[in-house]
């Protein structure tokens, strides 16, 4: 289509040359039909590309988000801030740009010049003999050397501009988020530095970029307006040199040098746009290699999480087991490894691929059966506990103890002494630095539910029933709305099924700030009554909570004969469990020790006999 609309002209130049009406008429035909054909083919090649775009950045997040959210590998990245910048921006920003650059902006153009470059240069050699494509050939080494020399230093920048532009946007939603503490602290011009900070570095990457970027638009200019000079500087090698058009008439040399023109200058063309990709090569460079770091992140903790096809309680205590083949259940090729850096890996096996479409929607897996059951779920043999970054701080030393079905457990201590660090250890967020800590059952949330001490709801358009039995995926079952009204009937958080206007109402706005502390907490609560887990981890859970609906809760806990391991500073939640766990936060050092319910309901019972509540 190009070829025809380029050649048009030189056939308008020989028709009105003659004077030929019917011949002008049939090119105005002609020319119409073209343009046409020219301009859908244009259209459909955009359609299809941005279209491809799209499918491409649907396979690439949905690959991310697979290894994102898989393992809790979201949790172990963000232990590792320092080591990989702004994961949410590769993940949103930098996919599309990758894919909408590649698809979009690069693909037909890469693809189609080779055979246009081709095709032009038989034509070139074919009207003005050898030197057309070589002063066109030499003009493009010429151009892709300086291109190449300019935009070296570019693909850099490009790569920090992105970093910058994530950390800048990274202070403003933290803000955003934390608007309120910012009011109370009245810390705005603090907020106003930092974000200035940042904005600053910013700015001074994206001055240095400017600044290249000026030197090679320069040179693309350059190389493009000399381009169409170099064309006639060609046309003047067969007419005034070598005298291969001297029999041609005025008329004729018109057509044949509007002909030759647009062969010259539609290579020159080619060359050019070529080059013109090289920003877009470079701007692709930086945002790929982003996603790709991301990627192999993922891959590389993925790889470091060792499973085995055995049930925990049947690995040796100073192993762990790795199979060798997926396939072959008997295979005896197995690898032993003592210890990895010093940390007895934890052994998870409750997350296999095959298995999560089925844990999503809440199914009973094929092979529970496999794993033994006598009612421990968790044990704890001399495991040293410290921080991911920071080996040298010990937050609990040696500590053995076993998490039991129907053996609550209370864990206290000073605020930052280590309660929630427990919690971590025991949903394998955390690994022991020393010891080692076995997980006898899945961790489903069937089994093991736990509950941060800040509560999450996900926001946009969620349902209340998702927000009651997540992290299942919500299924509008008609027969469930029974059990949900009861859950929010014992939390006393009936009245949100008239503000949500239903179970399955699609919410717009934020959970999180639109429901006070408390609210969040007992809407938190609700979610451990729905799912009715055999153990319930619940990390300060009730710390917004007024005592009396506390007691409430805890006594439903008890009905409901669902097992918890609570964390809390209240002297009251002491009578509704079997153990107490106190952590000294001094080197380590903790005791455990059976509690006296009895004992301990009846201080209570004094205290509030006297209208004193106690919260300490």
């Amino acid at each position: 289509m190009t070829f025809l609309v380029g050649v048009q002209p030189s056939l308008f130049y020989v028709a009105i040359g003659n004077r030929d009406s019917d011949s002008y008429l049939a090119l105005c035909a002609r020319g119409t039909v073209i343009v046409i054909g020219k301009a859908f083919t244009l259209a459909l090649c955009k359609f299809l590309s941005t279209y491809l775009s799209i499918k491409c950045r649907e396979i690439c997040n949905l690959t991310i988000h697979r290894l994102y959210f898989k393992r809790q590998a979201f949790y172990k990245m963000s232990l590792l801030g320092d080591h990989l910048d702004n994961p949410d921006q590769r993940m949103t920003q930098d996919i599309e740009k990758t894919t909408r650059i590649l698809s979009v902006d690069l693909m037909i153009p890469f693809l189609t010049a080779p055979f246009i470059i081709g095709y032009y240069t038989y034509l070139t050699y074919d009207s003005s003999g050898w030197v057309g494509p070589v002063a066109i050939y030499s003009y493009f080494v010429i151009q892709t050397v300086v291109n190449k020399f300019i935009l070296t230093p570019i693909v850099g920048l490009v790569n920090d501009q992105e970093k910058m532009e994530g950390d800048f946007r990274h202070r403003h939603m933290e803000v955003r988020n934390n608007v309120e503490a910012v009011a109370f602290y009245r810390s705005g011009v603090l907020e106003n530095v930092m974000a200035n900070q940042k904005l600053k570095l910013l700015i001074a990457v994206q001055r240095k970029l400017t600044e290249w970027r000026l030197a090679l638009n320069f040179i693309t200019n350059f190389f493009d307006y000399f381009g169409g000079m170099l064309s006639y500087f060609i046309i003047g090698v067969p007419i005034f040199i070598t005298d291969a058009y001297n029999g041609a008439t005025g008329t004729e040399l018109n057509a044949i040098v509007s002909r030759n023109a647009f062969y010259y200058m539609y290579l020159i063309y080619s060359f050019s746009s070529v080059l013109k990709l090289a920003g877009d090569f470079g701007e692709l460079a930086g945002v790929t290699h982003r996603v790709m770091e991301l990627y192999e992140e993922l891959t590389r903790l993925h790889s470091d999480c060792l499973e085995t096809d055995r049930p925990p309680s049947t690995v040796p205590s100073s192993v762990v087991v790795i199979a060798s083949d997926e396939d072959d259940k008997n295979s005896s090729a197995v690898r032993t490894i003592e210890e990895i850096h010093g940390k007895q890996l934890s052994l998870e096996r409750d997350e296999q691929e095959e298995e999560e479409a089925q844990y999503l929607l809440g199914a009973k897996t094929k092979d529970d059966e496999e794993w033994p059951d006598d009612g421990v779920a968790i044990t704890v043999d001399s495991a040293t506990l410290s921080p991911p970054t920071d080996n040298s701080h010990i937050i609990i030393q040696l500590l053995s103890l076993q998490i039991i079905q129907g053996q609550t457990l209370l864990i206290t201590g000073d605020s930052g002494c280590g309660k929630s660090s427990l919690l971590r250890m025991f949903a394998g967020l955390w690994n022991c630095s020393s010891g080692k800590m076995d997980c006898h059952w899945r961790r489903r949330s069937q089994n093991l539910l736990f509950l941060a001490q800040k509560p999450y709801f996900p926001s946009g358009g969620v349902t209340l029933r998702q927000q009651l039995v997540y992290p299942i995926k919500a299924l509008p079952v008609e027969k469930e709305i029974p059990r949900l009204t009861k859950v929010l009937e014992i939390v006393k958080m009936e009245h949100l099924i008239e503000r949500c206007g239903g179970f399955d109402n699609n919410i717009e706005w934020d959970w999180m700030k639109t429901l006070s502390p408390g609210e969040l907490q007992r809407l938190s609560l609700a979610r451990v009554f729905y799912t009715n887990p055999r153990i319930a981890f619940l990390d300060e859970a009730t710390s917004a909570i007024g005592f009396e609906l506390e007691m409430h809760i805890y006594r439903k806990l008890q009905e409901e004969k669902i097992t918890y391991v609570s964390t809390g500073h209240r002297y009251s939640l002491k009578q509704f469990h079997d153990m107490e766990l106190r952590v000294n936060g001094h080197g380590g050092e903790w005791t455990l020790h059976d509690i006296d319910s009895a004992s301990i309901a009846s201080r209570t019972a004094s205290f509030l006999g006297t209208d004193t509540v106690l919260s300490m």
